[in-house]
């Protein structure tokens, strides 16, 4: 059993006889699990908690990691078809744990919600453009580390130019006594598994100051994000993790549906490849045009989903301050198109103690016709002077290793940055490792 002996009974109404088998079932070796246990749930409740899938049995065992044992402090609220009790789990962490289950037999659970208990006053809430210079605060107070380097995001007095490029996009923000802590941003986008049109939520730019680290707080403002993009506007979620991450790899560890194929970002120095200028600009008339290369190009890819004319002229008009026609530089067989990022976000690098400052630029869309190599190489080195020209010392660009250009880049790139992708909720596709796995740079 997960709960501890000396737990005070729970009611033996439809939503008390649910919480003690699901609590019962929270074991480190998951006994009696079995495909049957999804049953339990409605289509309705957060996939977080539902059991399904073809590893039913470790979703049980990652849970038990997380919680167990678990000691029913108290019973909060006892209603026939809402339980609400406060339990104290592993590393004395206290939670309140709520379950609702539906009105009818067999009394399917439609909520289960964990929520940690504070000693101190936690509140999320959606961030607005007014808080913007307080989330940069914590973004530059919580460096990315990996292995023998910390790298530190700047986002300056503009921390939302990142968002404005996307479609859907909610920025948590978790308060601890009063006091900007957390962020943690999620966004929802379509992309194509298998062939098959999905909405997923990429979760990016989590910080959490260090003093609130390990205390629930990204739990907490995660949940604002489950709860925002919850089933079924979406199917699942999606994340990246550098394999130089040691702290995040371990966290996500027990993470299920891990992808076979990882994420491969090329950082190719400008200064280095800068060229002249070559090609022009693109114009709201070669829509068309650069809809069709692009889907030629990323067709075969996973997670790519094809343009229309309209999703394109919706994605270069969102923000044209900052992603627009003009940025989008094509030959008659190639297309670049270039966000400045660095116009808006300082990379601040500290490797052994040897402080660098880089600007870069995001490749956000690319593509050429087979046998263009070389004009696609041309447009790529003509943004490098661009960006060389105006103090830019990166262009990062994304690929895999089955994506088409791929050795191009990997011979361009002075560093390649490897990433694991995870999508919870969503499984990787049979023969995923034989395909090339597309990344949209504006969800990173």
């Amino acid at each position: 059993m997960s709960r501890t002996n000396d737990s005070p009974e729970l009611p033996r109404t439809p939503a008390g006889v649910q919480l003690a088998w699901y609590l019962d079932r929270i074991t480190p070796s998951a006994q009696g699990a079995s495909d049957a246990d999804s049953d339990r749930f409605s289509n309705s409740c957060h996939k977080r908690w539902a059991v399904s899938g073809n590893d039913v049995s470790g979703q049980w065992r990652r849970l038990s990691a997380e919680v167990a044992p678990v000691h029913i402090d108290s019973i909060e609220v006892s209603e026939p078809l809402k339980l609400t009790v406060q339990v104290t789990g592993r590393s004395d962490k206290r939670w309140r744990v709520t379950l609702a289950v539906e009105a009818i037999e067999p009394h399917r659970i439609t909520r289960l919600a964990w929520d940690r208990v504070f000693e101190f006053e936690v509140t999320v809430r959606e961030a607005t453009e007014a808080d913007g210079p307080d989330l940069a605060e914590i973004e530059r107070q919580c460096p990315l580390v990996l292995d023998d380097a910390t790298v530190t995001f700047d986002r300056g007095d503009d921390y939302f130019a990142f968002a404005r490029l996307m479609e859907d996009v909610t920025v948590g923000m978790g308060f601890v006594d009063g006091v900007p802590a957390a962020i943690n941003c999620g966004a929802a986008h379509d992309v194509l598994i298998a062939g098959e049109r999905r909405r997923i939520m990429t979760a990016i730019h989590t910080r959490v100051l260090p003093q609130y680290q390990g205390k629930g707080l990204w739990g907490a403002v995660s949940r604002l994000l489950g709860d925002r993009y919850a089933q079924p506007l979406t199917a699942g979620s999606q994340g990246f993790v550098s394999v130089n991450n040691t702290a995040m790899q371990k966290g996500f560890a027990n993470t299920p549906n891990k992808w076979p194929t990882q994420a491969l970002r090329c950082q190719i120095n400008t200064n280095s490849l800068a060229g002249t200028e070559i090609g022009r600009p693109a114009s709201p008339a070669d829509g068309p045009l650069i809809a069709e290369l692009l889907n030629a190009f990323h067709g075969g890819e996973e997670m790519y989903i094809p343009y229309t004319v309209e999703s394109l002229v919706a994605r270069l008009e969102r923000a044209p301050r900052q992603y627009s026609w003009d940025r989008v530089w094509l030959t008659d067989n190639a297309i670049v198109g270039v966000w400045p990022a660095g116009e808006s976000i300082r990379v601040l690098i500290d490797e052994k103690g040897v402080p660098t400052e880089s600007r870069r630029g995001l490749v956000l869309d690319y593509g050429f016709v087979p046998g263009a190599e070389g004009e696609f190489e041309s447009l790529l080195r003509a943004w490098c002077g661009w960006l060389a020209g105006r103090d830019f010392d990166t262009l990062s660009i994304f690929t895999s290793e089955q994506s088409h250009g791929y050795d191009l880049l990997r011979r361009l790139a002075t560093e390649i940055d490897a990433f694991d992708m995870w999508t919870p909720g969503i499984e990787a596709p049979g023969g995923a490792d034989k395909s090339g796995l597309y990344v949209d740079q504006i969800y990173f």
